[in-house]
């Protein structure tokens, strides 16, 4: 939010220097992303008047305006290709010498043979805007000559402050007033203009139906008659731009200095264009459309609120007006609204239509109780002020019943729990104070939230308030006190650290595939009506959740034979499916790599098994080729891998020497290498201690491996005849299992 310096001096008229105040925010929770200072920045650009204007003998788009940039000096002759130029207007003139917002340097020069002397300003030259339709038109009554700086509020200091997402009271001046005065220990000016003089008596000007008042809790119009509309003050436009936002007219400008004053969006409705008088707050209707403020039309469905009239749609409840209701010069009387409406219905359409606004931002952060009434008085105060007219007595209100004083119960002692500093207790009493905070109790306290603080719930946000207000640079540093022997860590952290460090050392290279993926995807991972689909995807690639991580895998796999490159990557991730009543933690395993080149995963897979210790991980590997490479992925549930794992036991190595035998087979494809390794570890009882692969090649429908199988005892030496039983009963079960001995 930009908060003109000027504007907070009128609640704090005592303000330290620019940098320090700048500095104590940034050290109590505000934010600063930006200083602005506008200071000379509109140096050599003043106010003119256009007295005279003819067309370029040169050129039929371009005119030649007769402009005086002084009180008593000739005019000087401008060339301009504005269509809305008219004499008699009051101008922005850049002057010889003066730099526009894009950095360029306005020159005398001849443009198509006539001499032009300065230039006449558009909003975005000047830097205030993206408007280049037309000139900016300022108002008749600044006198010629006066420097723009002072006309456009460039002569103050902007502070750009990053407003918490949780803090709806920041997004207000006040607020802002409020929340600094506390932070430099004085009190801001916070009074409350008088509430409005009703000259007429009520009447039935307007009536208001809320059909939908989960989505509108408090909705709250007032009538004004008679209202004279023209262009607000120069004063009120200088601050609208210093504030970021476009001087409309003098009722629109009314409602957007009230918005930004107080935090409560207003509109403001032609009350000639609301049929019968009635207002009527509902959600839309399928196919309904509305022709929004800013000309585009805008497609509605069920799930969007709206303000209706027994024609259709006038406004998108909470986030923009609608153009067939707007004010204009002809307006005669208006309707004031100050509503509240839910936070996430607005969020959600704001989103859905890709349409943000002033009024959206606040509303999505949430408004308390009184704040519609009280920025509804002083609005229209404002406008009459401005407008004239009469203002009808009192008002129209559905909803709004005041609800309780949030309560959170605080012991004193969490301050110190929590921030590792004694802080007195009187001191966080009086600092909670500061902030509005009604404090009651002695031991333990009952603390009073005020109504704007819609983010205090839990004892933790008091001390957070605590902490951020006596200033965290200024607690004291201390390690914190933990038992000298800690805790075991949970046994499923300890797998998952265990599983990464085996496969890292195996050569394999983690990765982190999205949590989404598209329709084809899903079909590759199982029965689609499996899926959990996402209500709200961002694009058709991430419609469901993952219900498998080997969609994730395959497509990394993919990328790296597309690029021909060799890889091995895993993944460890949770997976989410209908029917699960928790989403389960999965290995997954890839590999790619030149075709033939290499014994595959399936013997990575034995040394991780190895490596980890747990045995049993079977699992049909998926194989692709692609581009003359082979990929492989396969993946576990952890809960597969917990029941053979468990802490390692070490043991002696053997003093007695191993005996090698190696054993060549041809396998037929339907058995794997893991099954060949289950059944070799088996037969091979607790005097075979190593199963190594040494060997792998492919013929027709048969592939050949080769085994070499290491036997040893810890407490003899074998014997020949002992290891050749051995031997042969290991071939006679390959044998039975398929398998023929070359």
């Amino acid at each position: 939010m930009l908060l003109p310096l000027s504007w907070l001096k009128e609640f704090l008229p005592r303000l330290p220097p620019t940098p320090k105040l700048v500095a104590t925010l940034m050290m109590h929770g505000l934010e600063v992303e930006q200083l602005i200072d506008r200071r000379g920045q509109f140096e050599k650009f003043v106010v003119g008047k256009i007295v005279s204007i003819k067309p370029h003998p040169n050129a039929d788009k371009l005119q030649l305006a007769e402009v005086v940039t002084k009180p008593g000096d000739r005019p000087r002759q401008i060339v301009c290709g504005a269509p809305n130029i008219a004499v008699g207007q009051k101008v922005p003139v850049a002057l010889v010498g003066a730099k526009l917002a894009n950095g360029q340097i306005v020159e005398s020069r001849t443009i198509r043979g006539v001499q032009s002397g300065g230039m006449i300003c558009a909003e975005d030259e000047l830097g205030l805007g993206y408007n280049h339709a037309g000139v900016l038109v300022l108002d008749t009554a600044i006198k010629v000559g006066t420097p723009l700086g002072r006309v456009l509020g460039a002569s103050d200091v902007i502070l750009d402050l990053a407003i918490p997402a949780n803090r709806a009271d920041l997004l207000s001046v006040r607020g802002l007033a409020r929340e600094i005065g506390t932070i430099l220990g004085t009190t801001p000016k916070l009074t409350s203009p008088a509430p409005p003089r009703a000259k007429r008596p009520a009447g039935r000007s307007v009536a208001v139906q809320v059909l939908a008042p989960k989505q509108c809790p408090v909705y709250m119009a007032r009538v004004i008659h008679g209202v004279t509309l023209g262009p607000s003050p120069a004063w009120l436009q200088q601050r609208l731009r210093s504030a970021g936002m476009r001087p409309i007219n003098a009722v629109v400008d009314a409602t957007n200095y009230i918005m930004l004053e107080y935090g409560q969006p207003l509109h403001a409705f032609d009350a000639a264009k609301v049929s019968d008088g009635r207002i009527v707050v509902r959600t839309a209707r399928v196919g309904e459309k509305l022709v929004t403020l800013d000309a585009q039309t805008r497609g509605l469905d069920p799930s969007m609120l709206v303000i209706a009239d027994p024609r259709g749609p006038t406004a998108l409840a909470g986030i923009m007006g609608g153009r067939d209701s707007e004010v204009s010069d002809a307006t005669k009387d208006i309707i004031i609204e100050a509503a509240i409406f839910d936070s996430i219905s607005i969020r959600r359409t704001s989103r859905k239509l890709g349409l943000v606004s002033e009024a959206s931002k606040r509303f999505e952060r949430g408004l308390w109780q009184s704040l519609p009434e009280e920025a509804s008085e002083a609005a229209s105060s404002f406008i009459v002020e401005l407008c004239g007219g009469t203002l009808e007595q009192g008002s129209v209100r559905v909803g709004g019943v005041k609800s309780k004083s949030k309560i959170i119960t605080f012991n004193p002692k969490y301050v110190k729990e929590r921030l590792g500093t004694n802080i007195a207790a009187a001191k966080s009493k009086a600092t909670l104070g500061k902030l509005g905070f009604k404090v009651a109790g002695s031991k333990s306290w009952k603390v009073t939230v005020p109504e704007w603080r819609l983010d205090a719930t839990v004892p933790e946000d008091l001390v957070d308030e605590v902490g951020r207000m006596v200033g965290y640079e200024h607690l004291l540093e201390s390690w914190p006190t933990a038992p000298s022997i800690p805790k075991p860590l949970p046994f499923s952290l300890v797998l998952k650290d265990q599983l990464r460090d085996t496969l890292a050392r195996l050569g394999f290279l983690e990765v982190i595939t999205h949590t989404y993926y598209g329709g084809d995807e899903s079909s590759n991972a199982g029965d689609r009506n499996a899926h959990v689909r996402v209500a709200n995807p961002l694009d058709q690639t991430q419609q469901y959740l993952r219900l498998s991580l080997k969609p994730g895998i395959r497509r990394i796999l993919m990328s790296a034979a597309d690029a021909g490159h060799d890889t091995r990557i895993f993944e460890v991730g949770r997976v989410f499916g209908k029917e699960m009543k928790l989403q389960p933690w999965i290995l997954a395993l890839g590999r790619c790599h030149k075709t033939g080149g290499g014994l595959g995963l399936e013997e990575d897979l034995r040394l991780f098994q190895e490596a980890l210790g747990v045995t049993g991980l079977l699992r049909p590997i998926a194989h692709d080729q692609m581009k003359g490479r082979d990929l492989e992925w396969v993946e576990f549930n952890l809960d597969d891998i917990n029941q053979g794992w468990g802490p390692k036991k070490y043991q002696a190595r053997s003093k007695f020497p191993s005996v090698k035998r190696d054993i060549s087979l041809w396998i037929p494809r339907r058995l794997s290498a893991p099954s060949i390794h289950e059944t070799l570890r088996r037969l091979g009882g607790g005097l075979l201690t190593t199963i190594r692969k040494i060997d792998q090649f492919q013929q027709g429908q048969q592939q050949s491996l080769t085994f070499e199988l290491i036997f040893q005892s810890p407490d003899r030496t074998l014997m020949k005849a002992e290891v050749d039983k051995l031997e042969a009963t290991i071939k006679d079960g390959l044998v039975k299992l398929g398998a023929t001995i070359r």
